[in-house]
């Protein structure tokens, strides 16, 4: 189990890793997620970020801000998530901290 010093480190840490899917479909954003979430965990990177974007060009509520928060629910490897500082994208961007799971 991960100690409250780990985690307030990994919160504090920048992200390894970015991806940015703004203007993407809902489909092209799944795939290109999966496809960035498997390279993470074989790179064992500890933190990334996504980029969603803030919704403001959606007709009606955010997409890829929700996509985004569902895909991480649904991942196994992945665990806490939050907003960064304002300065790194703010409600526009989503970091992860991915989980080592041992198989």
């Amino acid at each position: 189990k991960m100690s409250q010093l780990d985690r307030n480190y990994l919160r504090s840490m920048p992200a390894e890793a970015s991806i940015d899917l703004h203007g993407l479909t809902k489909e092209e954003a799944t795939v290109r997620l999966n496809a960035f979430i498997e390279e993470c965990c074989r790179r064992n990177l500890s933190k990334i970020m996504i980029i969603h974007g803030k919704g403001n060009h959606s007709s009606n509520e955010p997409v890829l801000s929700k996509l985004v928060h569902d895909y991480i629910e649904r991942h196994y490897r992945l665990g806490e998530s939050g907003h960064p500082d304002k300065t790194e994208g703010g409600r526009g961007a989503t970091w992860v901290i991915i989980k080592n799971v041992t198989l």
